[in-house]
């Protein structure tokens, strides 16, 4: 029975290098299905509680996400605090709960399925000069850093990119974005995405930062004609991978507002 799911295959293997260091590895590397389609039309009929116990890894996970079919839109709740824009995220239930959401939420929708299934999950990162940034999931298991974008799984993504077959030249006609890679230092992986994104005329990343927490909390950033200001709360756990050496750039750790806290 066909336990594919999108551009996933379940039995496939290979390890293509596509940058020194990292490699692009299948979705099931970190652990095959025992579900087909139709098995995960009915686990998504089941209590939230229940569907969790039902995820054993990040491949059953990404088959449970095509088939509730997770809608991409903006949801940050939006506060200006001290001339800061804070963007604060849905927890990990209400993630799962509403079905939709942006890049946190759909990191924080993954995070409640396998946070338990891996030695770490946690959230990896970047700030761009425009004010903009993006977040998506890291997975720490043994001595491996594996990456994974949650906005190119959503099935709606799924035609941007090719099939997962290994090949690095259709991969890099690809919105690479949507496959699993692999790294023992997440700096190769900074560099790699920077490579990337520039081979695409995009903008890049003034800094990558990790946080080593479960669920992304909040955001903050300021900016104006001279500088950008990214914000990331001390309770998110964050620590820097990359930064480049522009004055005008900057990553602040600070205290989550109080005017935040209890939303």
């Amino acid at each position: 029975m066909n336990k594919n799911t999108g551009n996933y295959f379940n039995d496939i293997s290979f390890e293509t290098e596509v940058y020194t260091g990292v490699y692009w590895i299948p979705i099931n590397s970190l652990g095959k299905t025992k579900y087909t389609y139709e098995d995960m039309e009915q686990i998504l009929k089941l209590p939230m509680e229940i569907r969790k116990k039902k995820i054993h890894n990040l491949y059953e996970a990404i088959q449970l996400f095509h088939v509730s079919d997770f809608k991409g839109t903006f949801d940050n709740a939006d506060f200006w605090i001290d001339n800061i824009h804070w963007q604060t995220h849905k927890t990990r239930e209400k993630a799962v709960f509403s079905n939709e959401g942006c890049c946190a939420t759909d990191t924080n929708w993954l995070s409640y399925f396998i946070s338990d299934r891996y030695d770490r999950i946690g959230s990896f990162c970047y700030a761009n000069e425009d004010g903009n940034g993006h977040i998506t999931t890291y997975i720490k298991q043994n001595k491996h850093y594996y990456f994974i974008d949650m906005m190119m799984c959503r099935k709606d993504s799924q035609e941007y990119f090719c099939k997962e077959n290994g090949n690095l030249n259709e991969l890099l006609k690809s919105e690479w974005a949507g496959f699993l890679f692999r790294c023992e230092n997440p700096i190769d992986f900074c560099h790699f995405y920077m490579e990337r994104l520039k081979a695409k005329n995009r903008n890049i990343p003034y800094c990558f930062y990790m946080r080593d927490i479960e669920q992304v909390t909040a955001t903050g950033c300021y900016k104006d004609d001279n500088r950008i200001v990214f914000y990331i709360p001390y309770c998110d756990n964050p620590y820097i991978i990359y930064e480049d050496d522009d004055k005008n750039h900057k990553l602040c750790f600070v205290k989550l507002p109080i005017q935040l806290q209890c939303n």
